[in-house]
């Protein structure tokens, strides 16, 4: 029998337990994307692991780490502060020196999945399914159009009750339902 010179599994780490919204954030990106109208092929999808709250950015495969990092500060810090730790996969934009630093600067832990073991932050992943479904429900006329759904799909998502918490992930984070469209009421006359 021959032995194995594949590298052994590491071990499955434990993740951080959040003790309040957008403290622990994930990362990742849905690629494979055909280009929209506005030259966007790819979303990076930033989900909060305590409220489940996602956000779903148009962006580009061939964006660079600082492009992705713009946006990580316009989408997410602008709107609930810098996360105490940051989960990943081994993409290179999040490992790259630049990225190291800038999460060093912020005083946010870089924390990347197990190798070998991308179920690590399978909910993220689960999360990625999710988009790719909503898109093409959404989107089957207007192919070349997709990121202009994505504010709406990402509205919907956030506005379900996730099953994890028995909660929608806008009240976790804002502790209100949002407002939405009401359905006309008959006046009492």
């Amino acid at each position: 029998m021959k032995s194995s010179k594949q590298k052994k599994a590491g071990l499955l780490q434990p993740l951080p337990v959040p003790e309040q919204p957008w403290q622990v954030v994930s990362l990742d990106f849905i690629t494979g994307l055909p280009p929209s109208s506005s030259g966007h092929d790819a979303i990076l999808v930033v989900i909060d692991k305590f409220s489940k709250m996602g956000h779903f950015i148009p962006t580009h495969t061939t964006a660079r780490t600082e492009e992705t990092a713009q946006l990580f500060v316009r989408y997410i810090i602008s709107q609930h502060g810098i996360p105490t730790t940051l989960m990943s996969d081994r993409d290179p934009k999040f490992t790259s020196k630049f990225w190291k630093e800038l999460m060093s600067l912020l005083g946010t832990k870089l924390a990347m999945s197990s190798a070998y073991h991308p179920q690590t932050d399978g909910q993220t992943e689960r999360l990625n399914q999710i988009v790719e479904q909503l898109l093409r429900a959404a989107c089957k006329d207007e192919i070349s159009k997709w990121d202009l759904h994505l504010p709406v799909l990402e509205f919907a998502y956030n506005n379900a009750i996730h099953a994890a918490t028995g909660q929608t992930p806008f009240f976790l984070c804002y502790g209100r339902h949002p407002l939405t469209p009401q359905k006309p009421t008959a006046s009492a006359t």
